[in-house]
């Protein structure tokens, strides 16, 4: 099996390779341990599960440098340097392992120097969020560009699936295949014009009471783990934002998850929508 591609990467860009044996290893790490933690009602005999819930991840791990004093005390302090950056910013970084990534801060470190040779630092990442996250990218163009088909490189799309929905299926559908386990979050992005945003997702009505002139796009973020200003806004065509959250329309949850499976994006085609759905999983694979 291939070693994974895995690094870590700052709030401000910087990547840490975790996998560069010519200078800096990650010795020891535990980023596949799973628990799901049951909340229960006791009684006599046993007890009865309400739901699963997850806490925040800590992962612990240990690092090597390698090379001279000057090239692992370089190496550790722009580790460093970035790692309390997101701390005291509290903006997160990533661990990437290979097309997934879970949020993280390095938190926690204490770095000591053996008699090997090279310097070790054992610390800890902190996930607030508890899942590792694949992102998939569906674009879908007005019916002028792209009259009745389906979306180039929509992982997992097969024409020939034979399931017959009980919801109209027309030239303005698109169907996906979301390629996890659990329902997923995503982030919408509308490109204006339009008279109010419209779709639905497996027969799921999102609906936001906007319009958005040409040059406008407005973004739906589904995700808990933003602040509320960042939900639902419109980008101006100078990059001003407004926030349009008290626009969603009472009679529709626009920020239900997309189901997994497959699934049919339906509205009418008049404007171009791009979805980045957040595949969520316990584990990398």
């Amino acid at each position: 099996m291939a070693r994974p591609l895995l690094t870590y990467i700052s709030s401000r860009g910087t990547v840490f390779n975790l996998h560069d044996f010519q200078s800096a290893k990650l010795y020891e790490a535990n980023f596949h341990k799973v628990e799901w933690i049951p909340e229960t009602i006791k009684h006599q005999f046993g007890t009865t599960i309400t739901r699963f819930t997850k806490d925040p991840l800590i992962f612990e791990v240990s690092f090597r440098f390698k090379g001279s004093y000057n090239q692992r005390k370089q190496q550790i302090d722009d580790l460093m340097f970035a790692a309390e950056y997101d701390v005291s910013h509290q903006k997160l970084g990533r661990i990437c392992w290979n097309d997934e990534y879970i949020q993280v801060y390095f938190n926690v470190s204490d770095t000591h120097p053996t008699d090997e040779g090279y310097t070790e630092i054992e610390g800890e990442f902190y996930a607030p969020y508890p899942f590792w996250i694949e992102e998939q990218r569906v674009q879908i163009r007005p019916s002028e560009e792209h009259e009745g088909g389906y979306p180039e490189n929509v992982k997992g799309y097969d024409p020939s699936y034979p399931y017959e929905y009980a919801y109209p299926y027309a030239k303005t559908s698109t169907i996906i295949t979301v390629d996890s386990a659990l329902d997923s979050n995503f982030k919408a992005t509308i490109y204006g014009p339009t008279n109010d945003v419209t779709f639905s997702i497996n027969a799921h009505v999102y609906k936001i009471n906007h319009a958005l002139r040409t040059g406008q796009i407005m973004v739906l973020d589904t995700r808990q783990n933003i602040p509320l200003t960042d939900k639902i806004y419109i980008i101006n065509e100078d990059g001003t934002r407004k926030n349009v959250f008290d626009y969603r329309d009472p009679d529709s949850d626009v920020f239900a998850k997309i189901p997994n499976g497959s699934v049919i994006i339906n509205y009418t085609r008049t404007y171009g929508i791009d979805f980045d759905i957040y595949q969520e999983r316990s584990a990398p694979k």
